[in-house]
């Protein structure tokens, strides 16, 4: 990789993508709140993991908003 090349994030997470292909039945992740992006984090997150082939079904927030969003899959 050069020095001026950007890295670019996959558009899929690679261990919600792994947990598919397992088989898992349930694919459960904290995403931590981005200061300053109000939905940014949790946005890209559910884009990210979706494309691994699963549903988001729960999201619940934390009662202190720096631990971030718990979502089940």
């Amino acid at each position: 990789m050069g020095l001026f090349t950007r890295r670019s994030t996959s558009a899929v997470d690679k261990a919600a993508e792994k947990a598919h292909k397992r088989g898992d039945t349930a694919y459960v992740r904290t995403i931590h709140a981005i200061p300053g992006k109000p939905d940014g984090g949790p946005a890209m997150a559910i884009t990210r993991i979706e494309a691994a082939g699963w549903k988001l079904e729960n999201q619940h927030e934390d009662v202190r908003i720096d631990h971030g969003f718990r979502q089940t899959y």
